[in-house]
């Protein structure tokens, strides 16, 4: 991941993969903005006039239009954002409910809130289709990564196998333990934990549902980046409430 800052902007990360796409804006933005200020972007502070700072700060600095984003549920409900129009909550409860994907295309922009979950670009160059996918183990669960790469592929005419999918930095395996997998997680997935303890590894699970939905493995960029591990990033595991974020939008052409 290449690192971004500019005086008076907030600084994020975007990744290799993305930088030479002409008609994608994408950034990760971390937990602080200009001068090392907090930078919470969370759902409790939806509506609040610090959230609604931070989030026309984010915006200014990838020169997009007002996001859309979701209330995140922890299911694999997709919402497809019809051409041109225009949701952008502002308020709680202008948040559209029970999705955790959410897919744009020109002159739109998407936002996905995250404090260890997996933010998923998922970015078609042919039909300049986006989405954006919040998947946390519960999403991973549903297999949310490969159905998100599906339902691109049938309702917007991507190629999977053309398509760049990048993965913005969450809990690692370093640091993913998981007491309740036998209760939770199907015996399928069981081959993700960590021999000998009880931590798991989600980012190989993605990176396999990926490649199951058609995704070549030379067209994924994951960061790398435990948001346990990292102090630049918010993560529920180590005691935070606040929420870091991943925009993307598509310039018209």
């Amino acid at each position: 991941m290449l690192r971004h800052s500019a005086p008076g902007r907030p600084p994020y990360w975007t990744f290799g993969l993305l930088e030479d796409e002409p008609r994608l804006a994408c950034g990760v933005f971390t937990r602080y903005g200009p001068d090392g200020a907090d930078f919470n972007l969370s759902f409790e502070n939806a509506g609040t006039a610090e959230a609604m700072r931070n989030l026309r700060m984010a915006e200014e600095a990838l020169g997009l239009p007002p996001a859309a984003f979701l209330d995140q549920a922890h299911g694999d409900g997709i919402l497809f954002l019809e051409p041109g129009e225009p949701y952008a909550p502002r308020a709680p409860e202008e948040l559209r409910r029970g999705f955790d994907a959410l897919a744009g295309g020109p002159g739109q922009a998407l936002m996905i809130k995250l404090a260890d979950c997996q933010g998923i670009v998922l970015w078609s160059p042919e039909t300049a289709a986006l989405a954006l996918v919040h998947s946390g183990w519960r999403g991973s669960r549903l297999d949310i990564a490969g159905q998100s790469v599906r339902a691109l592929a049938a309702r917007r005419g991507a190629d999977p196998a053309r398509m760049i999918a990048c993965v913005s930095p969450s809990i690692g395996p370093c640091c993913m333990e998981f007491r309740g997998w036998r209760e939770e997680l199907p015996e399928a997935l069981w081959g993700y934990r960590v021999p000998g303890t009880d931590r798991f590894d989600f980012w190989a699970l993605t990176r396999d549902q990926l490649r199951a939905a058609g995704v070549p493995a030379g067209n994924m960029e994951f960061s790398g980046v435990c948001t346990r591990c990292s102090p630049e990033f918010y993560s529920h595991r180590r005691g935070d409430r606040g929420r870091f974020a991943v925009l993307a939008g598509v310039r018209v052409a």
